[in-house]
């Protein structure tokens, strides 16, 4: 069962609705995510958020390439254009990546060290 409550001062409604019990937390723990990952996604153009192996990771929206990849092409070039030349993208991409890399490093940190320990080597 769900209610909804019109306001009129606004376009908008209310809904709430009943979970069991034994959901709870997982709703609350993915609408938290939620909210927050949109956030995240309006304050920084063109990054999303994805499952990888080490957990949820922020990528370039439309590529498939994680922030913390971009970011280690950028440590090694130490420039945005050949960074962008490398990805064949437009250099607003990278500083986007970059924007977002800098707001987060210990996110994008653990990111780059979750998937490099969960993906065994080629050989």
């Amino acid at each position: 069962m769900h209610n909804v409550h019109k306001t009129n001062a606004m376009n908008t409604a209310y809904v709430s609705g009943r979970v069991p019990p034994r959901y709870e937390r997982l709703v609350v723990k993915q609408a938290a995510r939620y909210v927050i990952e949109k956030s995240l996604e309006n304050e920084f153009p063109g990054i999303s958020f994805r499952d990888s192996l080490s957990g949820r990771e922020a990528y370039l929206t439309g590529h498939r390439v994680a922030v913390w990849e971009i970011l280690d092409v950028y440590a090694e070039t130490r420039s945005v254009e050949k960074t962008a030349e490398h990805f064949r993208w437009p250099s607003v991409l990278v500083k986007r990546a970059l924007a977002y890399a800098k707001a987060f490093p210990e996110e994008i940190r653990r990111s780059r060290e979750g998937e490099r320990h969960a993906v065994p080597a080629a050989g």
